[in-house]
């Protein structure tokens, strides 16, 4: 029953990674181009914020990844393995980078006064959702910790 179950948990992941592959490559071009044509005062913003925006893809695909072998890891050992922690770490860390990345990005053309509103919408969106997932994976990477050493006393 566990392998059925994180079978299911690995596939979905995997779904929602080549989702959001499929959202950088075909979505984001066409919302760029629309908000040139909308905004064209913003014109010359359009590839600095395709970059920024596949720059932050970098780091979410590479969490995916951990996210991947950590339930390969919980699969074949156990929940409390030391690999389980490094892998939320990774995660944690992918989450500041994504966070860092689009403060940057907002900040800067929120200073520039060219930042279309689209782009501040899902800018946004992608910051709470990271700040969340940040957060996640410090408290279950604490509670792991926590009852590591309560096994091992």
């Amino acid at each position: 029953m566990q392998k059925i179950n994180s079978a299911i948990l690995s596939s979905v992941i995997i779904l929602i990674g080549i989702i959001i592959l499929l959202l950088c490559v075909l979505v984001l071009p066409r919302v760029a181009q629309e908000t040139v044509l909308i905004h064209p005062e913003v014109a010359y913003l359009r590839y600095p914020i395709l970059f920024g925006m596949y720059a932050t893809a970098l780091p979410f695909f590479y969490a995916i990844y951990e996210t991947v072998k950590m339930i390969l890891v919980i699969e074949c050992k156990s929940i409390f393995s030391i690999r389980i922690v490094k892998g939320l770490n990774h995660i944690k860390y992918c989450a500041f980078v994504i966070i860092v990345l689009y403060v940057l990005g907002i900040f800067v053309l929120g200073n520039a006064n060219a930042l279309p509103p689209v782009i501040a919408v899902m800018g946004f969106g992608i910051l709470i959702v990271t700040i969340m997932v940040a957060a996640g994976a410090a408290f279950i990477k604490n509670i792991l910790i926590k009852n590591q050493m309560k096994l091992s006393n």
